[in-house]
């Protein structure tokens, strides 16, 4: 074989393996360049799912701001209106219950020695008017059957099962209890909680039960 065979068989496989070479190169620089634009790709999804995560938390927050501030509207004008209507209460009581009271003085322990068949009857009379009047729909609940168990206790009297003195027991105390209660007057003879205590109460269960 003559060098001019050797020289081009050379520059044959020269060529050949700079062709592989090439071609190697080429490969891993295109495979370089897939998993680039891939993790590119990878990058701007996650950017992409994060940001979507990001507003949807944010607009969650503020819808739940937003619920918050219109139940705490709403739970302000039920205790306006809870306050207004105590007020209304209030103001029908002072007028209603003095009458009330003052027939009361019948039953005292001063009194009651001297009441008669007639007196005790107009009495009975006078207490189931005022539980059917707007003296009786001002009252608390427990208010008014007290009216009703007085009314009743003076029927027993009437019919001679009870004695004079024993209407100065139960319902008569019990009735100027409440009625004083009403009107936020502390207790002398029974342990009632007063008026603007048992709201309070009330208005702390109803702003734990919206709380909870």
């Amino acid at each position: 074989m003559d060098i001019a065979t050797n020289v081009a068989l050379i520059g044959a496989l020269f060529t050949f393996f700079a062709a592989i070479l090439t071609a190697l190169v080429s490969f891993f620089r295109e495979r370089s360049e897939r998993e680039k634009w891939r993790r590119s790709l990878e990058f701007e999804r996650v950017k992409w799912e994060r940001t979507i995560e990001l507003e949807r938390e944010k607009w969650q927050k503020t819808i739940e701001l937003e619920e918050r501030r219109i139940k705490h509207e709403e739970n302000k004008w039920i205790l306006e209106l809870n306050s207004q209507r105590e007020l209304e209460l209030y103001g029908m009581r002072l007028r209603a219950y003095p009458e009330i009271f003052a027939v009361l003085e019948q039953l005292s322990h001063y009194r009651i020695n001297r009441i008669d068949e007639n007196e005790a009857r107009e009495l009975a009379e006078k207490l189931n008017k005022w539980g059917y009047s707007d003296a009786g729909l001002c009252m608390s609940p427990d208010t008014r059957e007290a009216v009703f168990a007085l009314r009743r206790k003076i029927g027993k009297y009437l019919q001679k099962e009870i004695s004079a003195k024993d209407l100065t027991k139960g319902p008569r105390t019990d009735l100027i209890e409440l009625m004083r209660r009403d009107l936020n007057h502390g207790s002398l003879w029974r342990e009632f909680e007063t008026l603007t205590g048992r709201n309070l109460s009330e208005v702390q269960k109803f702003i734990e039960k919206e709380e909870s």
